[in-house]
Order: structure tokens, then sequence, then C-alpha cells
């Protein structure tokens, strides 16, 4: 954006200090006697300098704090299974998690 505001300035200054002098056939008159011949372009070469001059603003991101979460693992006690039946690992369908269950051999 910058760039564009020095290009647009510098090209209105340059038309400004093209002007030749002459207005209207009425003869020839120059910077040193034309008011405020020098004005813009010293208005718009400020307007320049300063933009130039100042330090680029840098904005620091914020700063997100997140809370660890917490994993509570429970250990079972393995038991012996009754006569007749076997721990086996199987996927609950409506939960869809891994539990050890009593099987029938």
């Amino acid at each position: 954006m910058k760039k564009i505001l020095v290009t647009l300035l510098l090209v209105i200054s340059s038309v400004a200090m093209a002007h030749d002098g002459f207005r209207h056939n009425y003869g020839y008159r120059g910077a040193c006697c034309y008011n405020g011949g020098w004005i813009g372009p010293a208005i718009v070469g400020g307007v320049i300098g300063y933009e130039l001059s100042r330090p680029p603003v840098y904005t620091t991101p914020p700063v997100i704090y997140t809370q660890p979460s917490i994993i509570v693992e429970q250990q079972s006690v393995v038991q012996q299974p009754p006569i007749g039946y076997h721990w086996q690992e199987m996927i609950d369908p409506l939960t869809n998690q891994r539990k050890i269950v009593l099987v029938p051999n």
C-alpha cells in the first residue's frame, strides 16, 4: 500500500513541477513570480519524507494458554476366569471402545 501511495505522490508532484509557467496566453509567469509555485511540491515531498521515515508497526500475536489434558489410566487386576470361561478383548459397538470381557470356552 505504501508503494502505491509513494508512486501516486511522485506522479502528482512531477505533474505539479511540469507546469511551464504559461497561463491562458497572459504571458510568462515563472516559478519565482507565481504565488505558491513551490508549496505543492514541498507539501508532497514532506508527506513522502514523513511516510518513509516512520518505523514499521509490528503487532505481537495474542498468547493463547491451554490447560494440559489429564489422562487417567485405570489399571485392572487380572483375575483367573472361572472354569469354562476365558478373558477376551472385544470392541463394544455402542461406544467403539476395546473392552476385556468374559467369554465361554
